[in-house]
């Protein structure tokens, strides 16, 4: 096998994960910004079922593209793009969407040959997988399920209209006075009669108080003309689950396909990374990773336990001599996202996906990373490590850009996704303007972007410092956090000299903690605002 070739052969992960979904982003925010022509009684916004099906392709393109299925988000841009084309009269949103549609295309053609250059690379092996292909299990079940709700679904919608159709044969065509326009997309009417009711138009802010309006009105059943009710969301419902169950027939196909025929194959070394996921190396070098649910059986300990480890990871004691790795055969589609199934001394134990290798923020516990760091120094506790002032300018950025996305929906409420970019952007600044790290008298906090951890100094290990970042291992396992960048260049000998004071004292023994950052609940405020204000 060619390992360098194989990666140079991969289409690089910023064209789709970046390139393709901040391209979908900017064609949905031009989009949205040019505007609609208005929905008057003469010309009225009618509801349009075909375009309901659309809007699948529309949110399935980024969301695969993000998660990594790169032909199959393609090719829902292709076909969203091709589709606004033809339903769409609008230049602005042909324009943006076709441009995407056509990068797609491009990034398909590019992904189709770097694939078939990947499993070229691979090499010549090929081998015939062993037993039977495993029984179709729970995705089949899922898939017929979802099938079932999209025919529901389908058949809500039908009934729906059918409802609307009769109110409209039945309502009476009247004029009502807009009373109160509320929140910028709500608009409060009353009838000649007194009701009132309340209707939110695509564009709430032409409506002044004293205008007419005319509506259709059958009891309480009250719809404006120029807007008629649209119940074509049960298509986008169904549309989403019958595309969810092809989605799932087609991966179920494609691992059953593995046993149809030769499939190449590499011997490759299994390191474990994390208790499901496993790096793959051929001639000590990185080739990809795999997620298995199973255990394979493959990791043997490296320390006899936890106190062994802290004593070779703060440097005490020399580490133990490396096993050699367990070899398994990697037999399949030998391409980034491609089905493989995982074999070990001729049995098949697992299919899975390969994936591309990047580097954790928790690494395995048999992992030695930089240098541990030995000295101590003085602190008076409680003491915080705070981020630089890069990270804190990062933070005011991403805070002004987090209001301004929540003032923006505000006053265009379509533009759902600048709701969702700004609540990110309200959790990464919070993580920002946190300290990295608090020394307290009985235990060290460690703030990562969900998740804090209060760790007592005894079941902190030790500190290890790999340029200007620190390693904190902790508790019975020894997880691994990495820190930011820290501007404090003694902050590792801080952390060692509080846990040497912290260890002399006496101390019940107590757990690692964990709980929910305050970003989450920024972030749901957030939401909150969002919605409700």
């Amino acid at each position: 096998m060619d390992v360098q070739r194989w990666h140079a052969a991969a289409v690089p992960w910023w064209v789709t994960k970046a390139g393709l979904v901040g391209g979908w982003v900017l064609a949905f925010v031009v989009s949205g910004a040019a505007g609609e022509a208005p929905c008057t009684t003469a010309r009225p916004c009618l509801p349009d079922p075909l375009f309901a099906l659309a809007v699948v392709p529309l949110l399935a393109a980024p969301l695969l593209l993000l998660f990594g299925r790169v032909l199959t988000g393609c090719a829902m841009g292709v076909l969203f793009g091709v589709m606004e084309l033809a339903l769409d009269n609008d230049p602005t949103a042909n324009i943006a969407f076709g441009l995407h549609a056509a990068a797609c295309a491009v990034v398909a053609a590019l992904t189709v040959r770097s694939r078939a250059d990947q499993r070229q690379a691979a090499g010549p092996v090929v081998v015939t997988l062993p037993d039977m292909p495993p029984p179709r299990g729970v995705l089949r079940i899922v898939a017929v399920l979802l099938v079932l709700f999209g025919f529901l679904t389908f058949v809500q919608y039908d009934l729906s209209s059918d409802e609307v159709a009769g109110h409209v044969a039945q309502a009476s065509r009247v004029d009502a006075e807009v009373v109160e326009v509320k929140d910028a997309y709500q608009v409060w009417v009353e009838l000649p009669e007194g009701q009132r009711t309340a209707f939110e138009p695509l564009a709430a802010d032409s409506y002044q108080v004293g205008d007419k309006v005319p509506v259709l009105a059958d009891g309480p059943w009250v719809r404006m003309v120029a807007e008629p009710e649209d119940v074509t969301w049960w298509l986008t419902l169904g549309g989403a689950a019958v595309f969810f169950a092809i989605m799932l027939a087609a991966r179920e196909r494609r691992r059953r396909s593995l046993w149809t025929g030769p499939v190449t194959a590499v011997r490759v070394q299994a390191h474990p990374l994390t208790v499901r996921r496993i790096l793959l190396r051929y001639n000590r070098e990185d080739v990809a990773t795999v997620a298995v649910m199973t255990d394979l059986g493959l990791d043997e300990p490296l320390y006899h336990d936890t106190e062994e480890f802290g004593a070779v990871w703060r440097g005490e004691e020399p580490p133990p001599a490396q096993h050699e790795p367990a070899e398994v055969v990697i037999a399949g589609e030998w391409h980034h996202g491609g089905q493989v199934a995982v074999v070990v001394e001729g049995e098949v134990l697992a299919t899975t996906t390969l994936t591309r290798v990047r580097p954790r923020h928790i690494v395995h516990s048999a992992h030695l990373p930089g240098e541990p760091v030995t000295g101590t120094a003085q602190v008076e506790l409680p003491h915080a490590i705070w981020p630089g002032d890069r990270r804190l300018v990062e933070g005011v950025v991403l805070a002004l850009a987090a209001v301004g996305a929540l003032v923006a929906v505000h006053h265009y409420p379509d533009w759902v996704v600048l709701g969702l970019l700004g609540m990110q952007c309200a959790v990464s600044a919070v993580t920002r303007f946190q300290p990295l790290l608090r020394l307290d008298a009985g235990a060290v906090v460690l703030y990562t972007g969900i998740w804090s951890y209060r760790v007592p100094w005894q079941q902190l290990h030790g500190v290890r410092r790999s340029g200007p970042q620190l390693m904190l291992a902790f508790g019975p396992t020894g997880d691994v956090i990495t820190t930011p960048q820290l501007p404090d260049p003694e902050a590792g000998e801080k952390v060692m000299g509080a846990r040497s004071r912290a260890l002399i004292a006496f101390h019940r023994h107590e757990n690692v903690t964990r709980k929910l950052n305050a970003s989450l609940f920024v972030g749901l405020g957030y939401i909150g605002l969002f919605f409700f204000v």
